[in-house]
């Protein structure tokens, strides 16, 4: 069994000082940004994931969650990455006791799932799958349509699609994307964006079409670039016109 000390302390042994200061920069934890107060050792995401490959067979889903709840970031992200894996084998053996347990513990977490690496390293294994095996679930729906729900939340919420999306699942894209049409946030403009380009990726290129035809004018730009990012220029072009067009 491994500790949550004991992988905290090995992510510790490695720590670079240099390093971490661009990890500030990166991350955005200056006064009044995002990732503001966040912690960093300096670590690259290679070394985490050397640990995860050691640690992940081996870890109980209470000390994954007390790395989670780590103020260090990498030793967050280790706990996460190593949920995702245990949801990825769960999943796959069909385990659905087990597969609850993370999806219920990752999201009574989401407080300590504080920016973007986070929740892109873990959300479409943990909640993606989960919503997968159960088409019924809706609190991934509720997290991103609630007046209250934090960016990390809606991100969570909106990038777990590209699980759905593998599978063909595009209504709840779709509908989630919707969502996030009068959004302020960069990161979920950027996130609803590149979901879309998935779906077009993932055989959903006419439910793609569908969505721009029906909300180009009311896209933030990013959210459209992104969204037709693989598309040939002149469509490309096309696209980004109706926008400006609508908007006048």
């Amino acid at each position: 069994m491994a500790t949550a000390k004991e992988i905290e302390d090995i992510l510790l042994s490695m720590q670079d000082a240099n390093y971490k200061e661009t990890q500030k920069k990166f991350f955005k934890s200056g006064e009044g940004e995002y990732g503001e107060g966040d912690q960093f050792l300096g670590l690259r995401n290679p070394q985490v994931r050397l640990v995860v490959k050691e640690a992940w067979q081996i870890t109980p889903l209470e000390e994954m969650a007390a790395l989670v709840r780590s103020k260090w970031h990498e030793v967050r992200l280790c706990g996460l990455m190593l949920m995702s894996k245990a949801m990825e084998k769960a999943a796959k053996k069909k385990d659905n006791d087990r597969m609850e347990s993370l999806f219920r513990l990752y999201v009574s977490l989401y407080p300590h799932i504080n920016n973007w690496d986070l929740v892109d390293v873990s959300a479409i294994s943990v909640c993606g799958l989960w919503e997968v095996a159960h088409p019924e679930e809706t609190l991934m729906d509720e997290w991103i349509m609630a007046s209250d729900g934090t960016l990390w939340q809606k991100r969570i919420a909106m990038v777990s699609t590209y699980a759905l999306c593998r599978v063909g699942r595009y209504e709840e894209l779709t509908r989630r994307a919707a969502a996030l049409l009068d959004t302020q946030e960069d990161l979920l403009q950027k996130a609803s964006g590149w979901m879309l380009r998935e779906m077009g990726e993932h055989d959903g290129m006419n439910q793609l079409r569908d969505f721009l035809d029906e909300h180009v004018t009311q896209m933030p730009s990013v959210m459209l670039r992104y969204a037709i990012e693989k598309f040939p220029d002149d469509e490309r072009r096309l696209w980004m016109r109706l926008r400006k067009e609508g908007k006048r």
